[in-house]
């Protein structure tokens, strides 16, 4: 019985293996498969992994693939570049075929590359971009102030809030000692950005390296700004307008000491100076009753806020764009008109602007298409005769008015109040016009001829007026304003003329998994300018500012001419397998008027290469959806350097009196010399630059970063070189020095949706540093700067500081020896500088070093955004990281015993009356008219100029569709706009870290705006 049942045991054991074994090869199948796309194209490399497992294969070049052991239940996931992704169920099925849709949104996804363009992902250059959508949550005049911060790699400075002057702009640093700025090209064409209005900008594209600018050839050393203006996108007839109001104030201003500190300040520094009393100049009784005194008599005591007086507390502007577009299936137009008004702190001073663009598209065949584009720009500006610095530069003890209203004479009749008011205006009038014909042929599918011809026009017109005014002694007596003892007249005309003509051919052919793009073409272009200036002075009638209106006697006027020009032929091939390999090679060929036959051409290759490694059949997705690395190398111009004819030795013309023994006077001729020596083989200053880069998108697309490293070197730059005195020329300059500069950028961003909730964060950083190479053992000291062999790019320069001498001991060492001074009046409160080369004595040839590198570094942007039902908000901001920046103020206090004081100084400095502990604390020197020592060029006023600034914050609502729609609207929305916040920085109180301490002040501004479209 045993025998029985343990045979049916393994019987029942051999049957139950047998039944797993069964499913078990039940569950290991073979799976096969083709992909296609929409029209039943085979797609070929394309990705199809096991969900879970990361095992997968790619499809051959009929789009089949095999896949073996797979489950019969496992889920296969699908992806190829420019395509939707796909995941598919098997479901016990050991056949599927797939069809692919195109992903629209990745496909349409180019970008300008110059030329032509490119998709994105086809890039193997380093650049960035911005989208016209970012600019429009800015509002400011100037295009170039609503891209800062935005860009990694992307350097801009402003310095003055003058609604009418632009920014400067450094790609990746700087890279000569000639022209630094980058070549802007507007819709194929050379342009400015003071051109374009904000509100008429598609997009940007940067290009930061040789392998995207060298197309660009001998002006792309600075980099490249693409920028693209709106076009028309459908035949549906379009209207918007955007309306604003804004407030402006300043970010902050300065302060200046009121009459009674200003008195103590001057007693302390005539007293530092060796006056026998501390109250020498103004008494103590008079000081401790001015308050009273003042209010009994404010004509004799006076106690005047001129910066307060001088500017008001706040301003505004306002802003309006009209666009219109649409059209037929063959013209579409584009139509806009831009008006921005404002006006400044300063009364009197004023900006308006008017844009006008047209865009037109025409489309005569299925092979041949037109563009005709036309823009127009007018502004007008008045200015008063007047500057913050004379504001900043007047003592509080002198009156701008008078007890009955009039005039007062200030110091002797400087009275910058009166100034503003009387003396006049001047007025600068600016008019451009700007078109472009471009002609496109497409006789075969690929091939795009594309021919182009666009003038560009623009007149200035200056007028200057200064008027004869008087103001009032407290006697009564009037006398002329200082500088202004008559009225004159001074009108310029200045206008330029560009013409642009280029023929290039694109050819883009697809061969299965190759994708070959081609590009040739010529470009010739021609600038060319004058000015005239003409003027009259002693006029009889004040009012009329007219230059027939002036005495013949006294009327001059001057003129000069201008003209260059250039001619190029350059190339590219673009190469991409699969979407995985790329490869790219750029050639431009220049010549330029600039240089003598002979050293006029200069040839200009690049080549770069790409590796979408995420799109290898190896690679796993599940976190990383893209990943790129890029490498470049290549060479870039610059013909910028010196003056339109650096070759030649020009004359200099004048006039001179030679005897004349029969008339006994002097005849009067002109003269003409030559002062400067030159060299004809002048040539290109030429940038090598190397790069590397990285892009990668995670998380399914919603994390996306971009890193490059880049080193540039810049060689034949121009310089002045070493001239015998003898041969009576001034020092010629030659290609002579070379410069290295090493640097970074980094994107981040992150985009997510949250059910109804859109949200995007972006971060940028970079930094570069820029060092000189061989100089011919010249160097070049400009007050506080140096530019020499090994050092920094405008280096500072001067001497070590070892603080303030605090007290008479400190005058010696510890050895009881005195220590080395920069003047024989250096005395306790003054600056203490360091015996570099211990000679016991401070000298400028001996004792000055390099203090550090005086160029901006670690520059940061970013920013936070969201929607949600109809509300949006914005956050972006924008600083620098670290930059040594050197203090100095506005003027020199208490100057001739009439220049204001700022307060920063009063409340912490070294003073005769103050005990050691006190003075230990302080952060200046003592007051005196040793300037010699305290205002020496020196590492004591250097510090940390970093800052941080809130560039906008907005808030909107958009009203639902269903309101809206009653109304025969498409979109309306409303927000509020905070811009331009004031700074967060170490620099004194009162004063913006990116202030020039002489220009407007940077001005916040509050807007409140709407936009509606039908």
């Amino acid at each position: 019985m045993k025998e029985v049942i343990l045979s049916l045991r393994k019987g029942m054991m051999f049957l139950l293996m047998w039944a797993f074994s069964i499913c078990l090869f039940a569950q290991a199948v073979n799976v096969r498969g083709t992909v296609t796309d929409a029209k039943g194209e085979p797609l070929i490399g394309v990705s199809v992994r096991i969900q879970g497992r990361g095992a997968g294969t790619v499809t051959d070049s009929q789009g089949n693939f095999t896949l073996p052991n797979v489950s019969p239940d496992a889920v296969l996931e699908i992806s190829y570049v420019g395509m939707l992704s796909q995941t598919v169920a098997l479901d016990g099925k050991t056949t599927v075929n797939i069809v692919l849709q195109e992903d629209a949104e990745a496909l349409e996804e180019v970008v300008v590359i110059g030329y032509g363009t490119a998709r994105k992902i086809d890039l193997t250059g380093s650049t960035s971009s911005l989208g016209g959508d970012r600019l429009r949550l800015k509002s400011t005049p100037q295009l170039s102030s609503q891209m800062q911060g935005q860009m990694a790699g992307v350097q801009i400075t402003r310095s003055s809030g003058d609604p009418s002057a632009g920014a400067t702009i450094r790609v990746r640093g700087v890279t000569t000692m000639s022209t630094n700025d980058p070549l802007v090209i507007v819709d194929g064409i050379p342009g400015t950005l003071t051109d374009i209005a904000p509100e008429d900008v598609k997009d940007i594209q940067v290009l930061k390296d040789a392998a995207s600018a060298a197309i660009y050839g001998s002006r792309a050393a600075a980099g490249v700004i693409l920028v693209t203006t709106k076009r028309a996108q459908n035949n549906e007839f379009h209207l918007s307008y955007n309306g604003e109001y804004g407030m402006d104030a300043p970010t902050t201003k300065p302060k200046f000491t009121n009459a009674v500190q200003w008195m103590r300040g001057l007693n302390e520094l005539a007293f530092s100076d060796g006056a026998s009393s501390p109250s020498s100049l103004y008494s103590e009784d008079l000081i401790n009753n001015y308050t009273q005194l003042r209010d009994d008599d404010p004509d004799r005591y006076a106690d005047t806020d001129f910066m307060n007086l001088g500017l008001k507390s706040s301003t505004h502007h306002q802003r309006h764009s009209l666009s219109l577009s649409g059209g037929t299936a063959n013209l579409k137009t584009n139509f806009s008109f831009n008006y921005f008004d404002s006006e400044a702190l300063i009364n009197k001073k004023d900006y308006e602007r008017f844009n006008i663009r047209t865009n037109n598209d025409y489309t005569i065949n299925n092979w041949i298409s037109a563009n005709v584009d036309l823009n127009l720009l007018y502004s007008n500006a008045n200015e008063p005769h007047l500057s913050i610095g004379e504001l900043m530069e007047r003592a509080p003890i002198y009156n701008a008015y008078w007890s009955d209203g009039r005039f007062a004479d200030g110091k002797d009749g400087d009275n910058p109040i009166a100034q503003r008011e009387l003396s006049g205006l001047i007025k600068k009038q600016n008019y451009r016009i700007g078109g472009k014909l471009q002609l496109v042929l497409t006789p075969l599918k690929g091939l795009a001829l594309t021919a182009i011809i666009a003038p560009q026009y623009s007149f200035y017109k200056g007028k200057d007026h200064r008027k004869r005014y008087e103001v009032y002694r407290i006697t009564g007596d009037p006398i002329p304003g200082v500088g202004y003892s008559s009225t004159n007249l001074s009108e310029t005309r200045n206008d330029n003329h560009s013409l642009t003509k280029q023929f290039y051919v694109n050819y883009q052919l697809q061969l299965k998994r190759h994708s070959i793009g081609l590009m040739a073409g010529y470009e010739d272009y021609s600038y060319k300018w004058e000015e005239e200036g003409a003027s009259r002075t002693n006029y009889s009638l004040v009012n009329f500012p007219y230059l027939d209106l002036g005495p013949e006697d006294y009327q001059f006027n001057s003129g000069k001419a201008g003209h260059n020009a250039y001619r190029s032929f350059f190339g590219r091939i673009m190469y991409s397998w699969a979407d995985r390999y790329m490869l790219q090679a750029n050639i431009r060929s220049d010549g330029s008027s600039r240089f003598a036959q002979g050293y006029r051409w200069g040839t200009f290759p690049s080549f770069s290469a790409g590796w979408a490694i995420s799109e290898e059949p190896w690679f796993n997705k599940r976190v990383v959806d893209f990943l790129k690395l890029r490498g470049s190398i290549g060479q870039l111009g610059n013909e910028r350097i010196g003056s339109e004819f650096p070759y030649q030795a020009k004359l200099s013309f004048g006039t001179g009196f030679i005897p004349n023994a029969s008339t006994g006077i002097s005849d009067i001729v002109q003269t003409a010399y030559q002062m400067d020596y030159a060299f004809k083989d002048l040539t290109w200053e030429t940038t090598t630059t190397y790069g590397i880069g990285a892009d990668i998108t995670l998380l399914k697309n919603r994390l996306r970063a971009s890193v490059d490293y880049y080193y540039k070197k810049t060689t034949d730059m121009l310089m002045e070189v070493g001239f015998p005195s003898y041969f009576g020329y001034n020092a010629p300059q030659n290609n002579a020095a070379d410069m290295n500069t090493t640097g970074w950028d980094f994107e981040l961003s992150w985009n997510d949706q949250i059910k109804d909730f859109h949200y995007g964060v972006s971060f940028n950083l970079s930094d570069y540093r820029s060092r000189m190479g061989y100089m011919a053992d010249r160097q070049k000291i400009d007050d506080n700067r140096i530019t020499e062999e090994g050092s920094y790019y405008n280096e500072w320069y001067g001497y070590k500081n070892m603080g303030i001498i605090l007290n008479d001991v400190a005058m010696f060492d510890e050895n009881g020896d005195p220590i080395a001074v920069l003047t024989n009046n250096d005395k306790a409160g003054n600056i203490r500088y360091r015996d570099i080369d211990g000679d016991g004595k401070i000298t400028a040839s001996n004792d000055r070093v390099r203090l550090g590198n005086s160029l901006p570094e670690m520059q940061y942007g970013g920013s936070l955004w969201g929607e949600w039902k109809g509300v949006d908000f914005n956050l972006s901001f924008q600083g620098i990281g670290h930059q040594l920046a050197y203090w100095s103020w506005p003027g020199t206090p208490f100057n001739y015993q009439a220049y204001a004081c700022p307060v920063n100084l009063i409340e912490s400095h070294w003073s005769p009356t103050a005990t050691d502990e006190e003075n230990a604390k302080v952060k200046y020197p003592k007051l005196t008219t040793n300037n010699a020592n305290i205002y020496a060029k020196s590492d004591f006023y250097l510090f940390n100029g970093a800052y941080m600034r809130i560039k906008n914050i907005t808030l909107g609502y958009t009203l639902p569709s269903e309101i809206t729609k009653n109304l025969s609207v498409n979109k309306l929305r409303l927000y509020f706009s905070a811009n331009d916040l004031p700074a967060f920085s170490k620099y004194p109180e009162g004063y913006d870290p990116e202030w020039n301490h002489s220009g407007d002040l940077l001005l916040s501004s509050y807007i409140f705006g709407l936009n509606v479209s039908f």
